[in-house]
């Protein structure tokens, strides 16, 4: 289950987080349900099946959805805010990063922009998106998905060590 939490998890601290809340989650499971151990026929495959789910409901959780943090650091240490720490060349790559970033975000349709925008920039939640778009909340989830999809596609292969395009 350790291994399985640390295959799933972005970081070895969230990996106990998930081990520790397994534990937690089975032992007042078979608490309640005694029974239900010697139902399972395959114990390690079940086994394997719930802490992969819990990750991957722990990972659905977490609002850190979006990768633009490099975007967010580069911008922190500019030429507006440290004159000296970068020269021109990378001052002109951030803006011009950001600027492919806006020209696609642009070209998304609008519903795809808007789930983008409240989900990655606004920082809402999936359920609060599908209140304010009125859709359901599978369907936030998706639009936000398609929305990743169509800008890998419109951004090329510009990666996030700043580089390429």
């Amino acid at each position: 289950m350790r291994k399985r939490c640390r295959q799933l998890t972005r970081s070895p601290q969230d990996a106990e987080d998930a081990l520790s809340e397994l534990r937690l989650h089975l032992f007042n499971l078979f608490r309640k349900e005694p029974e239900r151990l010697t139902a399972i026929d395959n114990v390690q495959a079940w086994l394997r099946r719930v802490t992969s789910n819990l990750c991957i409901d722990r990972m659905r959780k977490t609002p850190a959805t979006c990768s633009l943090e490099w975007l967010d650091h580069d911008l922190y240490e500019s030429v507006t805010w440290q004159p000296l720490h970068y020269g021109p060349e990378r001052t002109a790559l951030v803006l011009e990063t950001l600027e492919a970033l806006n020209v696609a975000i642009e070209r998304l349709p609008a519903s795809l922009s808007k789930a983008l925008e409240l989900r990655c920039i606004d920082g809402a939640e999936y359920e609060s998106m599908a209140g304010t778009l009125e859709i359901s909340e599978s369907n936030a989830r998706k639009r936000v998905q398609l929305a990743r999809q169509q800008l890998r596609v419109l951004l090329g292969t510009f990666g996030e060590d700043g580089e390429g395009f």
